[in-house]
């Protein structure tokens, strides 16, 4: 339903615009009206045959008009418009490193949310803002690369690896995987002769897998005294 201007609605027909009863209508009746004056100007009065009835002229429209935010929405909005803000001045970031950005920011402040909380919320609307893998893309750009860096706690941001320190995880990594290489055959050999399933040969080989990552990481610590982080680099789109 569009109001029309020089069009006059009874309060039934305004109920219906808004898509809400009549008794929701009695508590929310003044908090609508005002949302409804940024889209257009009207006037209120008294029904013509029946003074008990107010009526609706609605004089001019402003905008197109868009129904109000619920709670969860205001909140997406304020969380995404300071993502972008973090985003527009370093977009070599993380959820977790944007979340410690914002959460000093007044606005975040005053939604009264805790640490985990704004992390959660921050990583879900940088999900659908840029997606989560390289290229995939959202609503507000795309994930052009990830980078290996080291993160700087005390000023929130991170700092790329050189050459040298990448090819030394390269081949810690590969060290350690060589070194299990024996349990992975056992493991594919143990599949084929049908001890174990699919599933089950899968999830021991990604374990494995896993287990020489932390340790490569483990490796990398002992030399340069911090971990390595991979972190996506955030494009805005220009749409």
């Amino acid at each position: 339903m569009e109001l029309l201007e020089n069009h006059i609605y009874s309060t039934k027909e305004m109920q219906e615009f808004f898509k809400i009863s009549k008794d929701n209508w009695k508590k929310k009746k003044d908090n609508l009206l005002l949302h409804l004056s940024n889209y257009y100007l009207y006037d209120v009065h008294y029904n013509e045959k029946d003074r008990r009835k107010i009526d609706y002229h609605i004089i001019q429209k402003i905008k197109d008009y868009e129904p109000p935010q619920g709670k969860k929405e205001r909140q997406n909005v304020i969380y995404s418009k300071k993502i972008l803000e973090v985003i527009e001045i370093d977009n070599l970031q993380t959820p977790k490193n944007v979340s410690r950005i914002i959460k000093n920011d007044k606005e975040i402040v005053a939604l009264r949310h805790k640490d985990g909380t704004i992390y959660e919320y921050t990583r879900v609307n940088m999900q659908a803002m840029f997606g989560k893998k390289v290229l995939e893309g959202g609503s507000k750009g795309i994930i052009t690369e990830k980078i290996w860096c080291k993160a700087d706690f005390e000023t929130n941001i991170y700092v790329p690896l050189t050459p040298e320190q990448i090819q030394y995880l390269y081949d810690s990594f590969h060290s350690f995987k060589d070194e299990s290489n024996p349990d992975e055959l056992s493991i594919y050999a143990d599949y084929e002769n049908g001890l174990i399933t699919h599933e089950e040969m899968t999830e021991a080989i990604s374990e494995n897998g896993l287990f020489c990552f932390l340790n490569a990481k483990d490796k990398f610590k002992a030399k340069y005294n911090y971990f390595p982080i991979k972190v996506p680099v955030y494009v805005l789109s220009a749409f």
